[in-house]
């Protein structure tokens, strides 16, 4: 993006100075064509007063200290400098650089509105934390974007359902054989959170880089749903039907209870705040009680005691690390802002404790980091650089 809208200032300039070669007009023609907007750029500068005197009020300004300085940083000792001639590459190499500055942040800001400036003037930008947002896919494949306003998608095999303030609802009904055979997906991106309130009245919020399946209408012998990434459960009790979350090669079988469920990877991370549940992968199973927690794949489950205030942090808007490595603190982060990490060294074997809200811009999560990690960090666009 910073390159290109760097060359399109550099021929928007040619232009306006009438110096492009054949090619060059070709080019600039591909780059207008490929954005309108672009064109409304041109024409401000072409609509103002003409480009020769407009080059000429900036004699009101020392161009020729400022040119030098350009000089001194690109030409060696030997190269002698020539002060009139090709003295309009001066002007141009300004109007070159203003135009190139606005098109870099009008393009940063137009394609990424989560992209802002940094007041600390630490990092390149800044970023904005993540929202409610979410994709819902509909039985007939069907894709309609949720956010925070209010949307009556209508009915769904018989269905009602509601999205409003990050939240979407499915009308409680009888069971419904054809509906239970018809399922919907909820996607959250990166960047973000949504909550559904499934059709037995039970109520999940999905973390960023979350998927969830589930029918329109649960069967009469079970609730059955499928979980990638990372989900908090309250589920309805009902001893007719067991409430089972499938996940990557094992499956949690509930009554009625609350837990969070990480399944990002292989391995599944199920911690119980209330209630009971079976952790089971085919080969075994493990009971859980409340302030336990099990890791489970499809060769074992280890059982051990839970971090109940991490495992549930990021439902109360909080990032909570507890002697954390720094990959996986950094994995978490970047879900969270929709980044792309960036090592420009090898990772270090240091480990993370500390809490900080989800709410604060990127830049003050990683003031929090490098107190406690004695790294530095660079922002650049979405990419997260770790020196």
């Amino acid at each position: 993006m910073k390159e290109e809208a760097f060359e399109l200032s550099a021929l928007i300039s040619g232009y306006l100075l009438c110096t492009l070669t054949p090619q060059e007009e070709e080019r600039l023609k591909l780059l207008l064509a490929a954005d309108e907007e672009r064109y409304r750029i041109l024409e401000a500068y072409r609509a103002a007063e003409p480009t020769a005197a407009r080059l000429s009020n900036m004699d009101s300004v020392d161009v020729d200290q400022a040119w030098h300085k350009v000089n001194n940083r690109f030409q060696t000792p030997q190269v002698v400098q020539r002060k009139n001639r090709y003295g309009w590459l001066k002007y141009a190499a300004i109007l070159i650089a203003v135009i190139g500055v606005f098109l870099f942040y009008f393009n940063l800001n137009k394609a990424d509105p989560g992209i802002v400036a940094d007041i600390t003037k630490t990092y390149q930008n800044d970023v904005l934390p993540g929202t409610q947002t979410a994709k819902l896919i509909l039985s007939d494949g069907t894709q309609i974007t949720l956010d925070k306003e209010k949307q009556i998608i209508g009915d769904e095999k018989g269905t009602t359902i509601v999205s409003n303030q990050g939240e979407i609802s499915y009308g409680q009904s009888a069971t419904n054989a054809l509906a239970a055979t018809k399922f919907n997906t909820l996607i959250v991106p990166k960047a973000g959170t949504y909550k559904v309130t499934l059709p037995d009245g039970s109520k999940v919020m999905l973390n960023a880089m979350s998927e969830l399946e589930f029918p329109v209408s649960f069967a009469d012998n079970e609730r059955l749903v499928s979980l990638k990434g990372e989900a908090y459960f309250e589920v309805a009790k009902d001893a007719a039907r067991p409430f089972k979350v499938k996940l990557n090669g094992s499956e949690v079988e509930v009554l009625g209870t609350h837990f969070n469920v990480s399944a990002y990877n292989q391995t599944a991370k199920t911690t119980l705040l209330e209630g009971s549940v079976k952790v089971r992968n085919g080969e075994s199973s493990s009971i859980l009680v409340p302030g336990k927690q099990a890791l489970s794949d499809q060769q074992n489950i280890v059982v051990a005691k839970g971090d109940l205030d991490k495992a549930v942090a990021w439902c109360k808007g909080d990032f909570y690390f507890s002697n954390d490595a720094l990959e996986p603190v950094l994995t978490e982060i970047s879900r969270w802002y929709d980044l792309k990490l960036i090592y420009k060294t090898k990772i270090p074997e240091i480990h993370i404790t500390g809490h900080v809200s989800r709410k604060a811009k990127l830049s003050e999560v990683l003031d929090m980091l490098k107190d406690v990690s004695n790294r530095s960090f660079g922002i650049e666009g979405r990419n997260l650089i770790i020196n």
